[in-house]
């Protein structure tokens, strides 16, 4: 359903942590309850655990293995999101397939399919994005709108303005959006990714309210506010990476640390840079190349924190 990348199981563990910390410190994800989404859809649901900014349930009894998957993303990843809709589009419904307007909130697209329903708009600063995948159950009849009702349901459920994020932004608060801070082609020639693999990059996506976000190639996570510190303290401890060395880096922020978080894992092989910059904590990581040393990708590290440590302000 999402994009991978060679390090996906490191930096889901690394994402997981910090929505740990998230749900401590401001709140869950606004998810609709199981009999909120049952009433709508018409069929029983089970809630799976909570990842990030996506809500996922599971139909129960004979359609198990059904998922319905409903995911909150600031709105500045609209563009993203749609592009990739208009793709899928064509993949399930033919190479001229397009899909339909949504006029719920801002206005957005969507299609429904004999196995799979998909909506995203965007309301209040929100990106409200719905997808159900049922393609195994051939007799499984949702509405025709199901999709569309859901986000009607997000819509209500989520608190007006924006809700709190991890980073110490309040509830009224912009949605920040990390994918902001650098583009794929820009993370992909500093990670040295070849051209031929790079171009099949999936979309940036945004977590924890946009204070997150993953490429292909790496990640970028903004802390801020007077526990910035801490939080990212947090992380690497829920990681068990809080132990590992950590070697100073000069002329980076403040002050800026690089470390290894899992040395002895051969299948997540990646850097974390850690930069202080006033109120704020950057935490990016980026893969190894091949059979590189993991140290090589400090220098690349800290080319992409003096990329977006302007774009902060």
């Amino acid at each position: 359903m999402y994009g991978t990348s060679r390090s996906i199981s490191l930096r889901l563990i690394l994402t997981l942590a910090v929505g740990l910390m998230a749900r401590s410190e401001a709140g869950a994800a606004p998810c609709p309850t199981p009999v909120d989404i049952e009433t709508v859809i018409g069929f029983p649901v089970k809630v799976h655990p909570q990842v990030s900014d996506h809500c996922m349930y599971e139909l129960t009894g004979q359609y198990q293995g059904a998922f319905v998957v409903l995911s909150y993303q600031p709105a500045t990843r609209a563009g993203d999101v749609y592009k990739e809709i208009r793709q899928r589009v064509k993949g399930v419904k033919g190479v001229n397939a397009q899909p339909d307007r949504v006029s719920l909130g801002e206005g957005g697209w969507g299609y429904s399919s004999m196995g799979r329903k998909e909506a995203a708009t965007v309301s209040q600063g929100r990106l409200y994005h719905v997808e159900m995948e049922y393609d195994l159950f051939e007799r499984l009849k949702f509405r025709e709108d199901a999709a569309l009702r859901l986000i009607e349901l997000a819509m209500r459920t989520a608190p007006a303005g924006g809700r709190a994020t991890s980073t110490g932004a309040g509830s009224g608060a912009a949605p920040l959006d990390a994918c902001m801070l650098a583009t794929n082609a820009e993370v992909s020639q500093i990670a040295e990714e070849k051209p031929a693999i790079a171009k099949y990059w999936s979309a940036p996506a945004a977590s924890f309210g946009g204070s997150h976000c993953d490429y292909d190639g790496g990640s970028i996570r903004i802390y801020q506010g007077k526990a910035a510190a801490a939080a990212l303290e947090a992380t690497l401890k829920a990681f068990k990476a809080d132990k590992q060395r950590r070697v100073p880096v000069g002329g980076v922020g403040d002050k800026a640390f690089f470390m290894i978080p899992m040395p002895d894992n051969k299948y997540n092989r990646l850097g974390l840079l850690a930069v202080y910059a006033g109120p704020r904590v950057l935490q990016l990581t980026l893969d190894a190349q091949g059979d590189e040393s993991i140290e090589a990708t400090r220098p690349r590290l800290e080319r992409l924190a003096r990329l977006v440590l302007p774009r902060l302000r």
